[in-house]
């Protein structure tokens, strides 16, 4: 299994365990990219995710920056990068929502958009 494999594998989980540390408050929203996201718009919507997990009140603040810390790996990327893009999408001058446009979710959506995104990446 190539190395990017593994380390998908490895973040796969640590969002997993991550989403078991969260304190869940309905008073707090996060801006969510969804799964739904086209061509070269897939690593602005990371940064998104990764700025966005900063935010959360999880229990294990040492598994959040570990996370946060991974979606910014050469080998993450390279595996999310290939997420909902033919060849021809990232040619184009598209135009990509900024985190702020991006729609309010509670933090158990949040976690099950970013779990959606790296499970689409994995099955790549």
């Amino acid at each position: 299994m190539p190395l990017r494999d593994l380390k998908m594998l490895e973040l796969h989980k640590d969002v997993k365990r991550l989403e078991k540390n969260i304190q869940h408050n309905g008073s707090l929203s996060f801006k969510n990219p969804g799964t739904e996201i086209k061509g070269c718009c897939v690593m602005p919507a990371v940064e998104c995710y990764r700025t966005q997990l900063l935010l959360l009140d999880v229990g294990s603040k040492p598994l959040r920056l570990k996370v946060h810390k991974s979606l910014r790996s050469p080998l993450i990327m390279e595996k999310l990068k290939g997420i909902n893009t033919s060849k021809d999408d990232c040619q184009t001058n598209q135009q990509c929502p900024s985190c702020d446009l991006y729609p309010n979710t509670s933090s158990q959506e949040f976690m099950v958009s970013l779990i959606s995104l790296l499970e689409m990446a994995n099955s790549n």
